[in-house]
């Protein structure tokens, strides 16, 4: 038995080759596998960027050399691929359908250059350390380089004095495909492979067979309610932040207790805590911040202690840290408020994914956004209820949580979703609820 990452099977250049590089009488186990695909696209794809190239040269001194000569080329080609970006407008972004063969050819005579100065000079420092990770770096877009095609796309980005590119991977089932042909069998499993066809298809896998099991747990004890008149779309969020706020402080005040929400991106989050801190002063509230190192994640998980005698409300990120893989059993979490359907930022990335997914599939809009933002909100919300023995409350605060295309994306269990018209009527149903658990 092996137990460990996805990379050991999935990842080509950390997969164990001693036990697959041919075909053999091995079943996989996946858990968590509503995150292969997005997985295996990183694996696949490699970005290098124009600051890396001429710190190495920095690093070489003064001086003439092969290698210097080498790492100038393909600065050269940074310099073109920046004229290219600045044409775009103010994007500055352009994508290309092919791979860029003079950069990789520059590359390529870079990497033998890196290999002799690497074996010439092999005592440890700071420009060693430089030159060997710029080696592995560029020898991963290499190998990414020769398997470009149409599943892929060249993106090239201009920023201040940056020039980034990267080789994306839109595509990864033909890749998943072949490695899960180097065993017997497969069982993927996750408690959000929703909808199961664009799994299935993105995993390499589309004649699988799916199983869907009944939640092991009473959906009584789940108050489950959505806000059908909420927007909480981009551009509605500064005029509904104080009506969000309304909502949280009515789900913490019904029970005393630990609750988390979970926000989109952090300048959302961020606009609701000040606004919720400011108008209810007399909820305790905390935060999360994109620089949390490992002690200020478990801090933050600290804070939520079972046998709470009081309402507390953690605001933290949609598909963080914290929105999955995370236990909080019993009453160390009585509820949970998902602000907003999840769906990823709009970006040039995010579009591309789009076009390339409309025309290959005729669902853009759901394979790069609706798919993996209710999977995060789905995430999200099982931080609830954790055992039988749990009760708790998820409160969806969007309005198109109560539309068709986002129903039924939900688990049979949501069935008792509840549409609530207010923050007042959601605290009159609070109530109800946590009465009839009090009599339970």
């Amino acid at each position: 038995m092996v137990v460990g990452n996805y990379n050991y099977l999935f990842d080509p250049t950390l997969r164990l080759q001693r036990f697959f590089e041919s075909r053999g009488d091995y079943l996989f186990l996946l858990d968590e596998a509503h995150n292969l695909p997005d997985r295996a696209r990183d694996m696949h794809s490699a970005a290098l960027c124009k600051s890396d190239f001429l710190a190495a040269r920095r690093a070489l001194g003064k001086g003439r050399s092969r290698l210097k000569t080498a790492l100038g080329r393909v600065n050269d080609c940074f310099l073109a691929f920046r004229a290219r970006c600045e044409q775009a407008g103010e994007s500055r972004t352009v994508f290309a359908a092919q791979r860029d063969e003079d950069f990789d050819r520059a590359l390529q005579r870079a990497c033998e250059a890196l290999e002799l100065w690497l074996d010439e000079h092999r005592e440890p420092g700071e420009a060693h350390a430089a030159l060997l990770q710029l080696y592995f770096d560029a020898r991963a877009w290499l190998r990414v380089a020769e398997t470009f095609d149409e599943h892929f796309v060249l993106q090239l980005t201009a920023f201040g004095h940056e020039v980034r590119a990267a080789q994306l991977c839109l595509d990864p089932s033909a890749f998943l495909r072949a490695d899960f042909a180097r065993g017997r069998a497969a069982v993927l499993f996750s408690a959000t492979l929703a909808p199961p066809a664009y799994y299935k298809d993105l995993c390499g896998l589309p004649d699988a067979g799916a199983v869907a099991l009944r939640s092991p747990f009473d959906p009584a004890r789940l108050a489950l309610y959505c806000t059908p008149r909420l927007s909480t779309r981009y551009r509605d969020r500064a005029a509904g932040a104080a009506t969000v706020a309304a909502y949280l402080a009515a789900m913490v005040r019904a029970r005393p207790g630990n609750y988390l929400a979970f926000f989109p991106s952090y300048a959302y989050l961020r606009q609701v805590y000040e606004c919720f801190v400011g108008a209810y002063p007399d909820l305790p509230a905390f935060c999360q911040s994109p620089d949390m190192d490992e002690a200020a994640r478990a801090a933050f998980l600290d804070r939520l202690q079972p046998g709470a005698a009081a309402p507390l409300l953690g605001f933290a990120v949609l598909g963080g840290v914290f929105g999955e893989g995370v236990d909080l059993v019993g009453d160390r979490l009585l509820g949970a408020a998902v602000v907003g359907p999840g769906l990823p930022q709009v970006n040039p990335r995010q579009e591309k994914l789009r076009d390339y997914f409309e025309a290959t599939r005729g669902s853009g809009f759901d394979y790069a956004y609706r798919y993996p933002g209710m999977n995060k909100v789905l995430q999200a919300a099982g931080r609830v209820i954790r055992t039988p023995q749990d009760r708790g409350v998820v409160l969806l605060l969007d309005d198109r949580f109560a539309r068709p295309e986002y129903r039924c994306l939900m688990p049979p269990h949501w069935a008792g979703l509840q549409a609530v018209e207010s923050p007042e009527s959601l605290a009159a149903a609070l109530r109800g609820f946590w009465q009839g658990a009090a009599g339970a």
